[in-house]
């Protein structure tokens, strides 16, 4: 029986030894390659990742199959399912919004690059797509790519058969709009916004600067209606009507930068040239800040057709062409309700009788002078005529010569400066507190 088992086993040992022999001739053959498994295309990729299922599904209702399953090359940007969801959800739409939007198919090739484009091919700028609409793509200090100025590059280089896929954490969507027609929108929403800016564009005639299509690259730093508003109370003017033309257009112009800067582009300590000629801005990123004006979060990366908006909180003011330095600075405190004390003098041009009530005050004729008021808004600082008429005030008073372009009068916190020209000269005779009567002192003007 163990003779017969012994030789059952040695014939079966021969067999499969015969077996693998044969195997290994075959397969050692120079004459017979190896089969060839096919890769997968774009849309099987994508199709082969649950994570990509709304993409998918968006992909098949645009009737694309076809064309992404096609020899290519094609670099296609794919949103994720999160990526679709949060686009829906910020935009008050559902899934089947979104794949019965006319728009879907436009969408879809506006994340379609065609070519083969790797990760380390990408750089900042525009980029043509399949839709024939350029997106624009920023790199951010940390190297992260960005689309739009919302859409990150969150994963790069999955190969397919006809090109790559680069993942993205948001859907892609072309502006529509241009500068101005963004801004006109923002007057009229529920909450209305940019209603100043737009009035000051308009006034200075400059609205159609800002109506073009992709051939501009505008970045425009547009305060918000509060922050015109506190420019108005600075000046002591009611609005927009009461800044001389010139002003108003060089400042508007010193909000606009020859260039599509999404925030992802700015970079610490950047100069950034404006439209006023000669003219930069400044960018500090540790504070969030253009000089010294905040940028705002939730409002930055408005892209336009023609540009990009970010919303500021305050007004920036360029140094005006021709501009004289202050020759002197006096600071004045006061006695309770009854004077004004001169308690220091700084630079040329101006003299008075220090920790004197109400001294006299002697000004150089053509100097630039800067009021510090120490007596803070209880004791608001005026200049005035002989007759008592307001000339310049640094309160809610409206003087007359505050809006002298040649006065250039200025007020900033407890900081009064101004020109003393010929016309104010020949009528400023008093310095007063334009709520107590008795706080007031004489104006000499010397040559």
């Amino acid at each position: 029986m163990m003779k017969n088992l012994k030789s059952r086993l040695d014939k079966c040992l021969k067999f499969s030894l015969g077996i693998l022999t044969a195997f290994g001739m075959y397969s050692c053959s120079s004459d017979d390659p190896l089969p060839i498994i096919p890769q997968p295309n774009i849309v099987e990729v994508a199709s082969a990742d649950p994570n990509f299922s709304i993409l998918v599904t968006a992909v098949e209702s645009a009737g694309l199959v076809g064309t992404l399953s096609g020899p290519g090359p094609f670099t296609v940007f794919a949103p994720t399912n999160d990526a679709f969801n949060d686009f829906l959800q910020d935009n008050g739409l559902s899934a089947n919004d979104l794949i019965s939007n006319e728009m879907l198919e436009t969408i879809l090739l506006y994340h379609t690059v065609p070519g083969s484009v790797p990760g380390s091919s990408v750089v900042a700028g525009p980029v043509s797509t399949a839709a024939d609409i350029p997106f624009f793509v920023s790199v951010d200090p940390d190297g992260d790519f960005w689309i739009n100025g919302d859409t990150r590059v969150t994963q790069t280089d999955v190969a397919a058969s006809n090109g790559l896929i680069h993942v993205v954490n948001y859907v892609i969507t072309p502006p529509t709009q241009n500068i101005a027609e963004i801004a006109i929108d923002a007057t009229q929403a529920g909450t209305p916004e940019f209603t100043q800016l737009v009035a000051a564009l308009s006034r200075a005639d400059l609205v159609g600067a800002f109506q073009e299509g992709f051939e501009d690259n505008l970045t425009v730093f547009a305060p918000t209606d509060a922050a015109f508003e506190a420019l108005y109370e600075a000046l002591n003017v009611q609005g927009i009507d009461d800044i001389p033309i010139e002003t108003l257009t060089a400042v508007l112009q010193y909000h606009v930068v020859p260039a599509r800067a999404f925030s992802q582009d700015l970079r610490e300590g950047a100069s950034l040239p404006t439209l006023l000629d000669g003219q930069e801005l400044t960018v500090d990123l540790a504070n969030l800040q253009i000089n010294d004006s905040g940028l705002i979060p939730e409002v930055l990366n408005l892209h336009a057709t023609n540009g990009v908006i970010h919303a500021i909180d305050q007004v920036l003011l360029p140094p005006m062409e021709g501009e004289a330095p202050v020759d002197g600075r006096i600071t004045l405190n006061n006695s309770g309700a009854s004077a004004y004390l001169a308690t220091d003098i700084e630079g040329e041009g101006i003299e008075a009788e220090l920790e004197e009530n109400n001294p006299d005050i002697q000004l150089t004729l053509g100097g630039r002078y800067t009021f510090i008021n120490n007596g803070g808004s209880n004791h608001p600082l005026d200049f005035r005529d002989g007759d008592g008429n307001i000339l310049l005030a640094q309160g809610e008073q409206t003087g007359s010569f505050e809006s002298d372009e040649a006065v250039n009068f200025v007020v900033d916190g407890n900081e009064v400066t101004f020109t003393l020209t010929e016309t104010l000269a020949d009528e400023i005779a008093v310095y007063r507190c334009t709520v107590h009567g008795a706080m007031n002192g004489n104006i000499i003007v010397v040559e």
